[in-house]
């Protein structure tokens, strides 16, 4: 697992990755670090699954960086560190995973480094299937949801090149096999991936892209304390 530690004070970056070595070593990750206090010091070719940025680094504003990441690998997790509470609403817009004030670090960077490295395994995940005998491998963070059509499983996917596969299955089978991955039936015919979920509404399941499904009426307050409770775990809150 690769770590990038961006801060323009050298200090702070030496501590983190003191902090996370020990922590690695203990849980036995294995992870490479890199720390820098420049941006340009940055190899973006380097396959980083993990950054730490500094978001007010003078003239380098850490938003942008994490733009220039982001386009580099999108499935980086992107952890901001900052003195200041409001630059939080900008981390929304690249997807930051948490939001860690440095005030909080002893607190906080050895739980938020925990959740940042299962959500790099989880995005690591692969679902396969298989379509007139040949074996695809898809990423989870690939799907965005999947829908059943008696023996017909359409699995609709964020790619624009590829929008979907189509392949006979059992959507009960597969809901018991990927749910644990951040995916929840909202209704007999649909498998929604959590993570691109933007609006849960009684009568509506907004994803990403303005894609409305209708989730089941009878099960509604079921789905949505689901929901709430993997959103609690998964999304970061100030």
């Amino acid at each position: 697992m690769n770590v990038l530690v961006c801060d323009d004070e050298r200090q702070i970056v030496d501590s983190i990755i003191e902090t996370l070595e020990k922590k690695t070593e203990e849980t036995q990750v294995s992870s490479r670090f890199y720390g820098v206090s420049q941006p340009s010091q940055i190899d973006f070719s380097r396959p980083y699954d993990i950054a730490l940025l500094d978001i007010d680094m003078g003239e380098t504003n850490g938003i942008e960086l994490a733009r220039k990441l982001r386009a580099e690998n999108e499935n980086i997790v992107i952890i901001f560190i900052t003195n200041f509470i409001q630059y939080a609403p900008e981390g929304f817009e690249v997807q930051a995973f948490r939001y860690l004030l440095k005030a909080d670090f002893s607190a906080k960077l050895d739980s938020y480094f925990d959740s940042a490295v299962q959500e790099v395994l989880r995005r690591k995940q692969l679902v396969t299937i298989s379509i007139n005998s040949e074996i695809i491998d898809v990423p989870v963070n690939d799907i965005l949801y999947l829908e059943s059509h008696r023996r017909i499983i359409v699995m609709h996917l964020l790619d624009e090149k590829c929008p979907a596969y189509q392949f006979y299955g059992n959507i009960t089978e597969l809901s018991e096999k990927i749910e644990p991955l951040g995916f929840l039936r909202i209704q007999k015919s649909y498998l929604v991936n959590m993570h691109y979920v933007e609006i849960f509404q009684y009568n509506k399941v907004q994803l990403r892209g303005g894609l409305c499904l209708a989730p089941s009426e009878k099960n509604y307050s079921e789905l949505k304390q689901k929901y709430l409770h993997w959103r609690g775990k998964s999304r970061w809150m100030l």
